[in-house]
């Protein structure tokens, strides 16, 4: 009788030691903290257009600040904001871990935190893989205020309408991801706030 909890307690242990196998269900990569300008940030337009890219103590999910995006997007124009590796802007390079330091395996989306104001418009999350190709996912600005965006890794698309001139672009995305950028899509005026820019495992 006083054995007879033992293959109980080993059945717990085991599925302990798996849920410990499998690593962390996130990885924050930004939150965007310390200095927001050319220095620590890549981003530019068109002639045609504005882009102003600050932080904002106000208005923030995570951490002390949020990255704001205060645009005007022109017909034909465009524009950029990006963080990462292998960037023009070296010191956009912010991430709290290299990406040959991540477990890419382990993760299967990115996830951000996105302020908007129900516009109706749309942004492009691109990520960069180790190839230099760019890969899109959307966001719709259809909600006020902070949402949370799950961006699945099987959702992305390699970009059809432009790719770096040194991408190899192979239609696979291969790791590991080197860096995000945010591009406004809707022609118009518009102020978004991003933050918490993490890796998540979903089930």
């Amino acid at each position: 009788m006083r054995y007879r909890f033992i293959p109980l307690f080993i059945s717990l242990f085991l599925v302990f030691s798996s849920n410990c196998a499998k690593g962390p269900s996130e990885l924050l990569l930004d939150s965007f903290e310390g200095r927001i300008n050319k220095e620590t940030v890549d981003f530019g337009s068109s002639e045609n257009s504005f882009l102003k890219v600050t932080a904002s103590q106000d208005i923030k999910a995570c951490g002390e600040q949020s990255l704001k995006l205060d645009y005007q997007l022109n017909p034909s124009g465009y524009m950029w904001v990006a963080r990462g590796y292998g960037l023009d802007i070296k010191g956009a390079a912010k991430w709290e871990v290299s990406p040959q330091d991540i477990k890419w395996p382990e993760y299967n989306a990115f996830s951000l935190s996105m302020y908007g104001r129900s516009s109706g418009g749309v942004i492009a999350f691109d990520i960069k893989d180790s190839r230099g190709e760019l890969w899109r996912f959307f966001l719709d600005d259809d909600k006020s205020g902070w949402k949370e965006v799950i961006c699945p890794l099987a959702e992305f698309f390699p970009r059809g309408d432009w790719q770096p001139e040194d991408s190899e672009g192979n239609q696979v995305l291969d790791f590991p991801i080197m860096s995000f950028q945010f591009e406004p899509r809707i022609i118009g005026r518009g102020v978004y706030y991003f933050d918490c820019i993490k890796l998540i495992r979903t089930k």
